[in-house]
């Protein structure tokens, strides 16, 4: 079904407010979770509204917090997030660099103290949407198995990065390092479905199609094998060991503990195109070559060549017009985290799809 958008953010604020954010937190935090929802990245939409509550209200997240430079090189920052959610953080980080581009060119921030920041676009396509180039990764709790091992010792690891451009959309890039991200297999287990067998595997390395087999002492697999363990490990290394964060092993579950802090770590870089070359140019490049992609001849089967966030776009706008997408069980698991805070659901449905 889709839902009326404005009722869903506004139910979900007061839910996160009822569950201890302040209302400044709790609009960007809800504002990100939209943004998932609408471009069809509902593994990191609304579906993880009641974890987040959980994790606020049981003070695993802090709230009413603003994060702080505690080292400033001018081009080169180092952010403490304060445990606050990651939302709040991300954007605080890419603001602090987009601000210090425009002056020297460019600017990577290493943050320690986060939270899970939900989908990496959020920041990056706001950056692109400000003339920026942007590129942020984040580690992320153990569940990937490095090529070779066993055990779980790395992340999802999110990835995203955004170019701006003129004609076309920004684009966009958002994955995670694994096959898939781990929020796609849990939203398949909330909804009773099965899994491609090469998303990861149970506890004794066997490939499964059962989501419970991998949250349940199973693990995720890399993307492109030694390919994707490479780049996870880089995204940790980043993260960990200049940031000064947990690395993945360190790092408490996002889903079973509720008490401690992750220390998540992020590394941001932003790039002012005009400091490298006139804007106007820049822009007229960038769209060329983007011009080139979509002129490519179709393979069979296929309709076209698609950019990075080009479908996302799409279904962003469509869902701005008709109503956000929800499942039946997303839309439950919703009701019942507001129920939990003393918030009633007043959510209008749109129709079905």
């Amino acid at each position: 079904m889709r839902y009326d958008v404005d009722l869903v953010k506004r139910y979900c604020v007061q839910v996160m407010c009822a569950a201890g954010s302040s209302e400044e937190e709790a609009e960007l935090f809800v504002q990100s979770l939209i943004f998932a929802d609408l471009r069809g990245i509902g593994s990191h939409g609304t579906s993880r509204l009641s974890i987040y509550a959980k994790r606020v209200a049981s003070g695993a997240v802090s709230s009413h917090v603003t994060p702080e430079i505690c080292q400033d090189r001018g081009a080169a920052i180092s952010i403490d997030g304060k445990n606050g959610l990651g939302a709040c953080t991300a954007r605080f980080a890419v603001d602090r660099c987009i601000e210090r581009a425009r002056r020297f060119g460019c600017c990577c921030a290493a943050v320690k103290n986060g939270t899970h920041f939900g989908s990496a676009a959020f920041y990056t396509r706001y950056a692109a949407e400000e003339g920026m180039i942007c590129c942020i990764v984040s580690n992320a709790e153990a569940s990937v198995v490095p090529t070779g091992g066993a055990v779980p010792m790395l992340g999802t690891s999110p990835l995203s990065a955004a170019v701006p451009a003129r004609r076309h959309e920004p684009y966009v890039l958002d994955m995670a390092t694994s096959v898939v991200a781990r929020g796609k297999v849990v939203l398949a287990q909330k909804e009773g479905r099965s899994i491609p067998a090469d998303w990861g595997v149970d506890k004794r390395g066997v490939p499964t199609s059962d989501p419970e087999e991998i949250l349940c002492g199973g693990a995720m697999l890399p993307f492109g094998g030694a390919k994707g363990y490479a780049i996870s490990l880089l995204i940790d290394l980043l993260c960990s060991a200049l940031g000064g964060a947990y690395n993945c092993r360190e790092t408490p579950s996002f889903w079973t503990d509720l008490e401690r802090p992750q220390n998540i770590g992020y590394f941001i870089w932003v790039l002012d195109p005009s400091k490298f070359m006139e804007t106007d140019r820049f822009l007229e490049r960038v769209d060329g070559i983007l011009d080139e992609l979509k002129g490519c001849p179709p393979a069979p089967g296929a309709r076209e060549v698609m950019i990075p966030g080009e479908i996302e776009a799409g279904r962003e706008r469509r869902g701005l017009e008709m109503g956000i997408e929800l499942s039946d069980a997303v839309v439950a698991d919703m009701i019942e985290a507001g129920a939990r805070y003393g918030v009633t659901a007043d959510l209008q449905e749109r129709g079905t799809l």
